[in-house]
């Protein structure tokens, strides 16, 4: 959107313009409030130009807004409930934290909106363009989303019980954490969705099993080099109401994949004493995950670098793996045999991956 759409709602005319709209609750003739304003025309005036309007944390239920281009604007923590929004236009527009409870957007297009945390209870969003829009946590129970598009929607640990949703197209949606009131099944599953119920009732990692049975899968974990997984991941640690647990139960798992799922949940939840301990001794007691686990080790851990060299004064204990990613990590070099080849490849390659792809925000809680 171009800037000029924004900042003309800084102007003193802007600014006018926007306390007499929020007076008027949208509703009745606003419309005339905006003629002869910058931009106004080009939309022809039947349309109602709202683009780039900063209207966070306002109260407007019942707002009649059918038919309105609100492309980039702020609706952050606005009260729309009961609102009508039919036809409108939200394309990149904020909606965190907004209340659309019981509103109405049928067929509205809302390319790359951020709808996160906000409530949209009962709304209906029928034949909704949704495309690339980011729906985390918010709560859709009950919402009307029959042949919306969705597809490439960010809907992690969205609440979508009771919603109806025939039709919808969700190609490419990443639905890690959703809640819906439906059983789940998975492509990736055992017989019966017997891994499901293992991981649900014995693994002692629940919140997990999206990032285990969604696509990419645990394949991804070796290398990060899809960023779906930590997606997915994320979204695990999020809903978790015990993550350190659910961590100590991953490591206690044989098999590297789950060492390497520990390892990206501590590298996004952060590292507490009990975990951080439980990563050292997986690395002690050898897994096929030593070189993730060590970069995540090194990016956590304050006080790396002397727990490092006292364990490789005492090397003959370590695989050569745990070896070799820990000399990377101190910036030594490492043999030359195939394991330890190896292992300094990955480290090098996962901690490329994680830089390219792990969120900034994240990136910034580490050492």
């Amino acid at each position: 959107m171009r800037p000029e759409l924004t900042e003309r709602w800084l102007t003193p005319d802007g600014l006018r313009r926007r306390e007499r709209l929020i007076t008027s609750g949208f509703q009745g003739p606003w419309r005339e409030v905006l003629k002869g304003f910058v931009g106004v025309d080009a939309l022809g005036p039947q349309v109602g130009d709202l683009r780039g309007i900063d209207l966070t944390n306002e109260e407007l239920p019942g707002a009649d807004l059918v038919h309105v281009r609100l492309d980039g604007a702020r609706l952050d923590d606005c009260g729309l409930n009961e609102a009508r929004l039919d036809f409108a236009t939200l394309s990149g527009a904020s909606l965190t934290l907004a209340r659309l409870d019981g509103a109405s957007l049928m067929a509205c297009v809302a390319l790359s909106t951020c709808w996160d945390d906000a409530s949209l209870e009962g709304a209906t969003l029928t034949a909704s363009n949704l495309v690339r829009g980011s729906f985390r946590r918010a709560r859709l129970q009950g919402a009307r989303l029959t042949a919306a598009t969705l597809m490439k929607a960010d809907l992690r640990c969205a609440d979508l019980r009771g919603a109806e949703l025939s039709c919808c197209d969700l190609e490419e949606a990443c639905v890690a954490g959703v809640l819906s009131g439906r059983t789940r099944t998975y492509e990736r599953a055992g017989s019966g969705n017997a891994d499901v119920r293992y991981y649900r009732e014995h693994g002692g990692y629940p919140s997990f099993i999206d990032a285990i049975l969604l696509d990419p899968g645990p394949r991804a974990l070796r290398w990060l080099n899809r960023k779906e997984i930590l997606m997915h991941v994320e979204a695990a640690v999020e809903m978790s109401t015990g993550v350190d647990a659910e961590i100590l139960a991953l490591l206690r798992e044989t098999h590297p994949m789950f060492h390497q799922l520990a390892a990206v949940a501590m590298l996004i939840g952060g590292a507490r004493p009990e975990p951080l301990a439980a990563l050292w001794d997986r690395i002690d007691r050898g897994s096929g995950a030593c070189p993730q686990l060590t970069v995540a080790a090194l990016l956590l851990d304050p006080g790396f670098e002397p727990a490092a060299r006292s364990r490789l004064k005492a090397a003959d204990g370590l695989r050569d793996e745990a070896v070799a990613s820990l000399m990377w990590a101190l910036g030594l070099e490492p043999g030359t045999n195939e394991w330890e080849r190896s292992a300094k490849s990955i480290c090098q390659r996962w901690m490329e991956n994680l830089r390219k792809n792990m969120p900034s925000i994240i990136q910034q809680r580490w050492l």
